[in-house]
């Protein structure tokens, strides 16, 4: 399972950059969210959000194999944030791939829209 932390290093390690922990967290927050509003349907009041100094050991809601798509998103917004766009045009090609890859995994063996409209959630 990956934490916030564990991201980040596994992107730093492959994908040496300049920016701070801080600013690849607001990054992972916006997949984060998006996993949270567009996948398991949580109003966007109830959406968490994380601050490195408080937050690198928690544990990110999507499991693996699916935990890719963080690596990948992280490594996309470093590829743009650098002015890198034929890398990131790449990097944002497969980011998308594994979180629709997700999504549709989800969809298939949880019906989150069944369990909105059957009280659950």
């Amino acid at each position: 399972m990956a934490t916030l932390k564990a991201v980040i290093d596994g992107v730093d390690a492959a994908k040496p950059n300049a920016f701070d922990n801080d600013t690849k967290t607001r990054w992972l927050n916006e997949v984060e969210g998006r996993v949270q509003t567009d996948v398991f349907l949580i109003p966007t009041v109830d959406v968490r959000q994380y601050t490195y100094a408080d937050d690198q050991n928690t544990v990110l809601l999507v499991d693996p194999p699916h935990d890719k798509l963080y690596y990948a998103y992280l490594t996309a917004r470093i590829d743009f944030a650098n002015g890198e766009y034929e890398k990131y045009q790449n990097t944002k090609a497969l980011a998308d791939e594994f979180f629709d890859e997700f999504v549709r995994w989800f969809a298939r063996n949880y019906h989150p829209a069944d369990a909105i409209r059957e009280g659950i959630w």
